[in-house]
């Protein structure tokens, strides 16, 4: 009974996923809410220590296909912008514990930075289907905010990073 209702819950996770996708535009740049993060070695992590950088953090889970076809290119873009000020960060949600996250990192090649996010905070990032993607900008403000999946959404992701590396 416990995996069915686990799976129903997956389910109704991801279908937004399936969808077209959607780019929230942000008129006016909001606070990135606090947010509760681990290493994958349970260390918490300030949100201090992420300040100065372009931050790009994807919210997914293990279980999200549409969040699995996209490391691809997050890895493509930490390693292109990695060094110019970009840090992308995989933020899994609703994928059990480090210890079941860990190999399963490896597994799939992310090479970018991969935390552990606190599930109560779904709500506080109006997080209503994987995979969410939020566009920070090095002061902490969220610049834009990608629901689900589409072909367009690592250009659009690209282009705005470009615009936000080009501001002083």
């Amino acid at each position: 009974m416990k995996l069915f209702f686990a799976l129903v819950a997956a389910i109704l996770l991801s279908v937004p996923a399936f969808s077209i996708g959607t780019i929230q535009d942000t008129t006016e740049l909001t606070a990135l809410p606090e947010i509760n993060l681990q290493d994958l070695d349970g260390k918490k992590i300030a949100a201090d220590e992420l300040k100065g950088n372009i931050l790009l953090l994807d919210f997914w889970a293990t279980w999200c296909v549409p969040c699995l076809a996209e490391i691809p290119s997050f890895n493509n873009l930490q390693q292109k912008y990695g060094d110019k000020g970009l840090k992308v960060i995989g933020v899994t949600m609703a994928s059990g514990d480090a210890k079941e996250v860990k190999p399963f990192v490896a597994r799939s090649k992310m090479q970018y930075t991969v935390l552990m996010g606190d599930d109560d905070q779904t709500y506080d990032f109006n997080i209503v289907g994987f995979p969410t993607t939020i566009l920070v900008t090095k002061d902490m403000k969220i610049y834009r905010r990608y629901v689900g999946t589409s072909p367009r959404k690592s250009t659009q992701i690209e282009a705005d990073i470009q615009k936000l590396m080009a501001q002083k």
